[in-house]
C-alpha cells in the first residue's frame, strides 16, 4: 500500500512539473516583449544624483546623426561639453540656465532613446545603450 501511494505521488508531480513547465514556457515566448530601454545616471557639480529609464524611442532617420546634424532645433540658454562614447555608453556634460534641458542617446540598433529628467544646472551624464548595442552619439532636447 506505501508503494502504490508513493508512486501514485510521485506520479502526479511528474505530471504537474512537466505539465505546467511547457505552457509557463510558452507564455513567455510568445508573449512580446518590449526591447529593454536606455539608462541614464546623472551627477550634479553639488553631489546630487538623478537615474532614469528612457520614457519613448524612436527611429533615427540616420544613424550616427546628432540632435544638430539631424536639423533639429530647439532654445537651449546652456552648453554641453566633454562628450565621448565608449562602448554601450555615452559621455557628456552639460550646463544649462533656469530653462533646463533633457537628454537623449542614439545607439547602434537604430534607436534614439529620450529620457524624461528635466536638468537645471551643471550635469554629468553617463546614458548606456540597451545590451547589446553600441552607443552612437547623444545630446540635449
Amino acid at each position: 500500500m506505501k508503494i502504490r501511494t508513493m508512486l501514485g505521488v510521485a506520479a502526479t508531480t511528474l505530471i504537474m512539473a512537466f505539465g505546467v513547465l511547457p505552457m509557463a514556457g510558452a507564455s513567455a515566448a510568445s508573449g512580446s516583449a518590449a526591447e529593454p530601454g536606455a539608462s541614464v545616471s546623472s551627477t550634479s557639480t553639488s553631489g546630487s544624483v538623478k537615474t532614469a529609464v528612457s520614457s519613448k524611442q524612436t527611429r533615427l532617420k540616420s544613424v550616427g546623426k546628432s540632435a544638430t546634424a539631424s536639423g533639429e532645433t530647439t532654445t537651449f540658454a546652456g552648453v554641453c561639453y566633454n562628450g565621448f562614447t565608449s562602448g554601450a555608453s555615452m559621455y557628456m556634460t552639460c550646463t544649462s540656465d533656469a530653462a533646463g534641458y533633457r537628454v537623449f542617446l542614439d545607439c547602434s540598433n537604430g534607436l534614439r532613446y529620450y529620457f524624461p529628467t528635466l536638468y537645471i544646472g551643471t550635469w554629468n551624464h553617463v546614458m548606456t545603450c540597451p545590451a547589446p548595442y553600441a552607443a552612437i552619439w547623444g545630446g540635449w532636447y
